[in-house]
């Protein structure tokens, strides 16, 4: 299958903020058109910039399609292409005063996609934030860093690209439902809310704790004991050793000191005290003498999980990206060509990215209009509301992050999504506390049903092909190959289910010399360019954060991919497909525009710290009490004005040099250290809300457990707690959603099952077993059930 989405037009408003969701639709065949005003978008001028082309825009608008409408004067030009178009994507920047709603009443039939930093309701509706504020208030920015310094923002555009990847997948649940009922709806799209559910499972961990007695402090301490660097010829490498296995192999190769024999250090737990003193030295002064790779590449050989902490100039010399075609070289503008990350995802082997690069304004304009097609109608009568996904059943495979947070996806809209598993073979979330619940398994694979099979007996696998005949979807992200080792892979699966679309996802994806990697979220964080530039700007050491990016966010990718699959083989001829995702191009995709710029200039990107060219000041600020901080961004001098007003224009902010940006990025230190001082003496709430009050982006940085009680969070519906079987605590506090739609209904919110707890239920109402069969497969550990419901 290619181009899964042809044949669907897309209209594109944004500026700046969701500029990455229409090019995710582009990239999977959608007709996107891009709307700009005859000068242009403004997005065209945002940094990074090059021999005045934006790199910014150049990522995030290839293979699209421009025309030039001058709105509000031109309104009317634009309802007649929205008449003829199936979605439309908005931002908080677009261009004229237009309502999503009304848009929705007027073109019924059109999906309406409404990205916002807040959301359409609630008490922060109006804020208004830049990505560096969203990373404040979506809990991302405490845990990054370390505690002698504050605490810092990711790179890039990350809050902004990240959360697209549920707003594209949202939209595509809209188009979905839009097959089946003719109507279009309105999707309220937070970015603060996107990115609160794609941080990692800190929020359920710290809750789950807190309610069981033994709160655990909410403080950035750089990577911590999990995620250690180590420096070596030509930067820094990423060692993770969490299994006794990968202990025993980095022991091996240390030379078996007779002093670390002791069965007790093949614990993680038991290591932690020998780790500073005695076993990271001895593991700095094995690889001092080697290189990135050398170190990577033998360690993986020995099955221990490490990777290189990659400058963007490494990765853009990788082996391994440069086999895969991980950038294609485009026109980026104004005759400037250079390298921009090639897509996301793979269909049956083949890239869906952009051949072409960013559009020149309104090159489209004449033949767009020229060739608007008839307009779209709808039914007479509206559906009532119901979850997009119902009907499509999901085969889950998934393990660890990735996998199960794309099954995720799917059970909250309303899918039957049924988690295989074998206590042979669990999630190793689920089992990371001692028990078979954990709430990181319960948040990640809640809503689900469970289905217990071993895959290595040959009847447990001639249940699994029986369902997976009857599945839609089948999702997996197990290390390369284990999935034909088990009889499993597509070849297989294909045959039993032709209709069938599989979503395999692994580390560094399925091909290339490193294709056999194995590690965890922070491994492709490192290998994919973005660990180095999370960094403070005046230390070569990575400060490292506890984040476990980026698996939700590729879970979401890969989501993307698996429902595309679907609407390709609906609106094809009823055949599936094989999907690909190479976790670390989600990494690599997120720092996409410093890659082009580090391509064209070398050695021009670099860590920065809080600071960014998009403005100055522009950082994360103290106040009143301890380690509480606030975001504040000036994106130009109309900002500085106003926040120089709110601070009472005190006499060093009226130096006539810093009423230009030039003036303030060159005593950016000064005008820092003078904006401390004033944010200090007061709460940063009161900071945050001066701010807004004078339209400066600014936000308090909230920690996760701060979101639970926050009124805009609680206003919005964010934190939700139900009952979980399988918790000491009984119940389980878990995140809402990102985004909802006008006619979705509430999203699906439910426990996370045992290991088998539906196996028999599955097993005789959906495969027809009888019960003598099921009971004798029971036996045989072919089939496994929770030990509850195997006493019922």
């Amino acid at each position: 299958m290619r181009d899964p989405l042809a044949g669907f037009r897309v209209v594109d408003l944004t500026v700046d903020r969701g500029e990455l969701c229409a090019r995710l639709l582009a990239d999977l065949g959608a007709e996107v058109i891009k709307v700009e005003p005859p000068e242009g978008s403004p997005a065209r001028r945002l940094a990074p910039i090059h021999d005045g082309v934006s790199l910014f825009f150049a990522a995030r608008n290839a293979g699209k399609r421009s025309v030039v409408i001058d709105l509000p004067a031109e309104e009317e030009k634009l309802h007649a292409l929205l008449a003829c178009a199936d979605a439309l994507i908005l931002s908080d920047g677009s261009p004229g005063d237009l309502d999503p709603h009304a848009l929705s009443e007027r073109h019924p039939h059109l999906v309406v996609t409404a990205i916002t930093p807040y959301g359409l309701t609630g008490p922060w509706k109006d804020r208004v934030a830049t990505d560096g504020v969203l990373a404040a208030t979506g809990s991302i920015a405490f845990k990054a860093g370390i505690p002698e310094k504050p605490p810092l923002f990711p790179p890039a555009s990350f809050v902004d690209d990240c959360t697209c990847m549920p707003f594209a997948f949202g939209t595509l649940c809209a188009l979905w439902q839009r097959e089946e009922t003719g109507y279009g709806q309105v999707l309220d799209c937070s970015a603060n809310e996107a990115i609160a559910n794609q941080g990692d499972w800190t929020l359920h961990n710290t809750w789950s704790a807190r309610e069981f007695g033994q709160p655990v402090p909410e403080l950035r301490n750089g990577p911590g004991p999990v995620w250690p660097s180590f420096k070596c010829v030509d930067g820094f490498v990423r060692v993770v050793m969490l299994a006794p296995r990968q202990w025993i192999a980095m022991r091996a190769w240390l030379g078996e000191p007779e002093y670390l024999q002791d069965p007790e250090l093949e614990s993680f737990v038991a290591r932690l005290g020998l780790a500073e003193t005695v076993i990271n030295p001895l593991i700095a002064e094995l690889f001092a003498d080697k290189t990135m790779d050398e170190i990577s590449t033998e360690a993986q050989r020995r099955g221990i999980v490490c990777t290189p902490l990659a400058m963007p100039a490494d990765v853009l010399k990788n082996e391994h990206f440069l086999e895969r075609g991980t950038l294609v070289e485009v026109e980026l503008g104004g005759g400037l060509r250079g390298p921009i990350p090639a897509g996301f995802l793979e269909f049956d082997g083949g890239r869906q990215g952009p051949a072409v690069g960013p559009p020149e304004i309104g090159a489209d304009t004449d033949d767009v209009f020229a060739n608007l097609g008839e307009p779209r109608a709808v039914p007479a009568d509206a559906p009532a509301p119901s979850l997009p996904l119902e009907g499509i059943r999901v085969a889950d495979f998934g393990h660890g992050g990735v996998g199960v947070e794309i099954g995720r996806m799917f059970a909250e809209y309303g899918a039957e999504v049924i988690k295989i598993e074998s206590r042979s073979y669990p999630d190793f979330i689920r089992v990371q506390t001692g028990t078979e619940m954990s709430p990181s398994f319960a948040s990640s694979s809640r809503s689900k049903r469970g289905f217990g099979a071993n895959a290595k007996h040959e009847d447990g696998r001639a249940v699994l092909e029986k369902l997976v005949a009857k599945s839609d979807v089948v999702i997996e992200n197990n290390s390369t190959g284990v999935m034909d080792e088990l009889g499993l892979g597509w070849d297989v699966l294909s045959g039993v289910n032709p209709s069938v679309v599989m979503l395999s996802s692994q580390l560094m994806g399925s091909r290339g010399p490193w294709k056999d990697f194995r590690g965890y979220g922070p491994s492709t964080r490192a290998a994919g360019g973005l660990e180095m530039l999370w960094n403070y700007d005046d230390q070569e050491e990575p400060a490292g954060g506890m984040s476990i990016f980026p698996d939700h966010v590729a879970g979401r990718v890969g989501a993307i991919g698996a429902l595309a699959g679907l609407i390709g083989r609906r609106r094809g001829d009823g055949r599936g497909t094989h999907v690909d995702l190479a976790q670390v191009e989600t990494t690599v995709g997120i720092v996409g525009d410093l890659l082009t710029k580090e391509a064209l200039v070398p050695g021009s990107v670099h860590a920065t710290g809080n600071r960014r060219e998009r403005g100055a000041p522009w950082g994360l600020f103290p106040c009143q009490g301890e380690q509480q901080w606030v975001a504040i961004t000036v994106r130009d001098d109309s900002d500085w004005r106003a926040l120089v007003g709110v601070m009472g224009s005190p006499d060093w902010a009226g130096d006539a040099e810093l009423a230009t940006a030039e003036g303030r990025h060159a005593r950016a230190a000064e005008v820092e250290a003078r904006l401390a001082e004033w944010t200090s003496t007061r709460t940063r709430e009161d900071v945050a809300a001066s701010c807004q009050a004078a339209g400066v982006p600014a936000g308090e940085m909230l920690t996760t457990l701060e979101t639970v009680s926050n009124e805009h969070y609680v206003a919005r519906g964010f934190p939700v707690v139900i009952p979980q079987p399988g918790l000491l605590n009984e119940n389980q506090l878990f995140d809402g959603p990102g985004f909802t739609g006008s006619r979705m209904g509430p999203v699906r919110i439910e426990a996370a099952p045992m290991i088998g707890e539906h196996t028999r239920e599955i097993c005789r109402d959906l495969l027809g077993m009888d019960e003598a069969e099921i009971e004798r497969l029971v036996s045989d550990v072919a089939l496994e059930v929770t030990p509850a419901v195997e006493k019922a």
